[in-house]
């Protein structure tokens, strides 16, 4: 009983330290930009914005491993796969879990992602999530909806928005207990190949705002330096990045002013589908 006692003060406490719950943050690349991510257009928009993915013209696989402040009960994993189409859109599927034997949470997500005019798309997921915690608490099986905007508002601006939970929904009947809900409004300026910058506010209803920003820096067409801020805590955050031609490999470190550091790492290939005539 201690060690559960243990375990979901941790989980509860870091939970909210990062301003999000069941919406988990995925991508060691986002994470080397304090994952301000709403406007950034890779794989892991899939869990970011899924109007994103109307940027990939490649189908691809991708998978994520975090520890968060190096305690062995606090790991987040995640897999996901997309497959643009050249007319219907682009779909996605999803699945990410954290926590321990005592206490984890699991999500399952299909996602679909589509322009709708030249400067607007939009993106829909659905998602499964599983809540578990050992002793009398057992499961909790719910579904959550979410809807994301992305705008190209020129060349090299592009603002997203993506709310999280629209349906409020709930983990336990006797209770007034809810799966978060929150917004995210933010955008990626591109001031030339080589750097991007990105911004970001989110707002969950039960906390404070959070704010991220984040750089992105190519000294070569397939390296990338990372760096990022955040704040509600305030936390600093710094990434890696290899670009092949197929791969992509990325990694990202996060530093929490009491907890410690969180080590992340990403992979994700890329494979044609669809031959363009």
């Amino acid at each position: 009983m201690n060690r559960l006692l243990l375990s979901t003060f941790f989980l509860v406490f870091c939970v909210k330290a990062n301003g999000q719950t069941s919406d988990f943050p995925i991508g060691a690349r986002s994470a080397g930009m304090a994952n301000a991510s709403v406007a950034l257009t890779d794989i892991w928009a899939v869990h970011h914005n899924q109007a994103a993915l109307v940027g990939l013209e490649q189908a691809g696989v991708a998978a994520y491993y975090e520890n968060r402040f190096l305690l062995s009960n606090l790991n987040l994993q995640g897999v996901t796969a997309v497959l643009p189409t050249p007319k219907v859109g682009v779909f996605g599927i999803s699945y990410a879990r954290f926590g321990n034997k005592l206490y984890n949470q699991s999500r399952y997500g299909l996602a679909y992602g589509k322009k709708l005019w030249k400067f607007l798309s939009v993106g829909l997921q659905l998602s499964y999530l599983n809540t578990t915690i050992a002793e009398n608490y057992g499961s909790r099986h719910s579904f959550i909806a979410e809807i994301g905007l992305l705008s190209q508002v020129t060349p090299k601006l592009r603002i997203g928005f993506h709310a999280f939970n629209l349906t409020r929904t709930k983990l336990a009947d006797g209770y007034d207990e809810r799966v978060p809900m929150n917004f995210r409004l933010g955008g990626q300026y591109d001031f030339s190949k080589k750097v991007k910058v990105a911004v970001e506010a989110e707002k969950d209803l039960e906390l404070p705002a959070v704010f991220k920003m984040g750089i992105e820096y190519f000294p070569a067409d397939i390296f990338a330096i990372r760096v990022g801020v955040g704040t509600a805590p305030f936390h600093a955050d710094f990434g890696l990045g290899l670009r092949l031609k197929f791969l992509h490999f990325d990694i990202a470190g996060s530093i929490h002013p009491v907890l410690g550091f969180s080590p992340k790492a990403s992979l994700s290939y890329q494979f044609n589908v669809f031959t363009k005539k």
